[in-house]
């Protein structure tokens, strides 16, 4: 419901607490009254087919004998029923016999063939006995009962349940708004935070824990991740600041003196061995940051592999459309998380010089129409033209690294998308320089959207920096893109330059390197040479059923309950062990009683033994099962150091469930361990 999507948090947990508790409440109230319901009509149909037996009893007599007056005094006997409207004893031809009215007389009918019971549509019970002696009909009784006591029961009950579910919700709406601030509190307070150095960059602000949970352990890692960084800026600016007054200072002294030239000799090597000195301590910090950094995202990461997990676990369970809109907003913010940690990861890459490019043969007119198909549902969702323009003949495959490009012009793309709210989208490629030594590919994104003054055009390509940086801005996002977009594209041999207007649109213009382009065919209609735009629906994978046993190592409880609970759910068996020596230790005692595990999941970081450890052990042990290395760590190395400890594949968190059986079916069954011809002896 649209109206959900924008309440407060507190607002939600409260609605999502009263709904369930009213919803289960009234379902068992409904249960109870309809079978008391039920229970009263069967309770009413006996009590009145034994009276129809004993009075039918009773009244054999007077049948055999003609004698409608003791009939009659036996029906009076009724009085004490005072629900019985009407009574009638009927003789074996089906004529009036006796009769009993309390009340309005009704139309006297034929009885039926046969005994039974029947509930009217007015509200009434009708009961018929057939009277049978030595086998021959001679009679029949018939009741005709009203069953308005019943219905004033009903109604009884009906407000007894209408108090029940007005106390029990008060109840519930002050007990979930007194307990949902332990949830939202601590979320609004660390959102306000980020907000706040977002827009200000003062990383010396902390977030205040409230307890030891896992939010608890989020603002921990938070103000560690900001205590790091800020002592990082201030170790890198002493350090350059010491070296540009050292530098100074030695370019002062060496104008000033008139040495010899063995002295000026001297002065320079001292000057070079300091330069080193201070380079290396630079360095280092460089380093610490990275490490800082790779540490930060994996104990980020861990925590929202649960988040993430559970999430979607509750996407695929809940019913009601305001509890799944609340996973779904878990969900989104959860991964919106994760993109800023990979923006963060890749603009440490570059800075350290340790972001790997390809330069390898691809089609630029492929790379443009796999964005414009990724990108055209977001802009058909605001009503946008988005078309590709070619100005002039365009080569057929330059040398560059696709993936990287890709990234730049999605990346470009998506905002002019975000800031455009009326008109069109265009990319506009050709081909600079095409006859020197150094061709290079141009691509401009253009829009019609709000644009940008020259003063925010200034700072557009600053780290943590945006155009609009008021508490009141329209648009978010955390000011990473840009500068990754134009270090990449730096990277890719070119630059990224912008021409905007505010209130009329901006247009991005992206060089690239192209390689050399001899022999490389020139495309005058590069349209044809466009990949066919394909349906935004894919079909549905095939849902994998996994028939194995599965060891999996893990320390973390919320993680260990994901990840098994999946498992499980796919078909597996599987058996949990906390750390690397207990994995280590179940692994070699199934396969000594010859029941293995088909496949092993290791969790890298883990007390007592590390993944690292235990799978080295294995592995020298002689085991050969496969073992899939599980880890939050996202740097490149940590691929290569499971791979060399012995593991035969490796996923991150947090964890795409998909993925995840995907790999676990594949190794399972034999085919996985093609990707390495053989496992690496420790």
């Amino acid at each position: 419901m649209w109206f959900f999507k924008n309440l407060s948090i507190n607002t939600k947990l409260n609605l999502l607490v009263i709904m369930a508790s009213g919803v289960a409440l009234l379902l068992s109230s409904v249960a109870f009254v309809s079978n008391d319901y039920q229970m009263i009509r069967a309770s009413k149909v006996r009590q009145l087919t034994a009276l129809a037996n004993v009075l039918g009893s009773n009244s054999t007599a007077a049948l055999t004998f003609d004698d409608p007056s003791t009939a009659t005094e036996l029906l009076s006997s009724l009085r004490v029923q005072p629900t019985v409207q009407f009574a009638c004893l009927y003789d074996a031809r089906g004529k009036v016999f006796a009769r009993y009215v309390n009340g309005a007389s009704p139309k006297v009918v034929p009885p039926p063939d046969k005994s039974g019971h029947k509930f009217t549509e007015s509200g009434y019970l009708d009961v018929t006995k057939q009277i049978v002696q030595d086998g021959e009909l001679i009679g029949t009784i018939y009741f005709h009962t009203t069953m308005h006591d019943l219905r004033a029961q009903l109604i009884r009950y009906a407000g007894i349940v209408a108090v029940v579910m007005i106390v029990s919700l008060t109840g519930s709406f002050v007990l979930s708004s007194t307990l949902q601030r332990a949830i939202s509190k601590p979320i609004l307070r660390l959102a306000k935070t980020a907000q706040r150095i977002s827009a200000e960059g003062d990383y010396s602000v902390r977030v205040q824990k409230d307890a030891n949970d896992e939010l608890g352990m989020l603002c921990d890692d938070f103000n560690n991740m900001l205590g790091h960084i800020e002592r990082s800026e201030k170790s890198l600016q002493q350090v350059l600041d010491e070296l540009e007054i050292r530098v100074q200072d030695r370019t002062l002294e060496l104008s000033r003196t008139n040495q010899a030239l063995t002295q000026e000799i001297g002065e320079r090597k001292r000057t070079e061995a300091e330069l080193k000195v201070a380079k290396k301590v630079a360095e280092t910090a460089n380093q610490s940051k990275s490490e800082f950094l790779a540490n930060m995202s994996h104990e980020i990461r861990t925590p929202m592999t649960a988040i993430l997990g559970f999430s979607e676990i509750l996407m695929g369970s809940v019913m009601d459309q305001e509890q799944l809109d609340a996973a779904k907003t878990i969900k989104r913010n959860g991964e919106y998380l994760i993109k800023i940690i990979n923006d963060i990861l890749d603009l440490s890459k570059i800075e350290a010089g340790k972001l790997e490019i390809e330069h390898v043969q691809c089609s630029p007119c492929q790379v443009l129409s796999e964005v414009t198909s990724l990108m055209r549902v977001r802009a058909n969702a605001k009503n946008l033209s988005l078309q590709i323009d070619y100005d002039g003949p365009i080569p057929q495959t330059i040398q560059s690294d696709p993936t990287r490009l890709r990234q730049i012009l999605i990346n470009l793309t998506g905002n002019a998308i975000k800031f455009t709210e009326v008109g069109e989208i265009r990319l506009v490629a050709r081909l600079l320089d095409a006859e020197c030594d150094e061709p290079k590919m141009q691509f401009e994104v253009i829009d019609s959207g709000i644009g940008m003054t020259g003063e925010q055009i200034a700072k557009l390509f600053n780290p943590f920096q945006q155009a609009d940086t008021s508490t009141t801005r329209k648009f978010g996002g955390t000011g990473l893109g840009l500068t990754i977009c134009k270090r990449l594209a730096s990277k890719l041999g070119g630059d990224i330059s912008v021409k905007s207007t505010a209130g009329e649109g901006s247009t991005f213009t992206v060089t690239v390197g192209t390689g050399p382009l001899d022999g490389v065919k020139l495309l005058d209609n590069p349209s044809e040479a466009q990949l066919p735009t394909h349906s935004d629906k894919k079909p549905a994978a095939p849902k994998i059923k996994l028939d194995c046993r599965v060891l999996l190592a893990e320390d973390g409880p919320d993680n260990q309950r994901l990840i098994a609970f999946l498992l499980k759910k796919a078909g597996a068996e599987v058996v949990v062990a906390d750390n690397g020596l207990i994995a280590h230790d179940l692994a070699l005692a199934a396969r000594d009683e010859g029941t293995p595990f088909d496949v092993i999941l290791m969790d890298i970081q883990m007390p007592v033994m590390d993944g690292y450890e235990a799978t080295a052990k294995l592995r020298k042990a002689g085991y050969t099962g496969p073992i899939i290395a599980l880890t939050a760590h996202a740097m490149s190395t940590a691929r290569d150091k499971c791979l060399n400890a012995g593991c035969n594949d490796y996923t991150t968190k947090p964890i795409d469930h998909k993925k995840l059986i995907s790999v676990v079916a594949e190794y399972a069954s034999g085919q996985g361990l093609h990707k390495s011809d053989d496992i690496p002896v420790v």
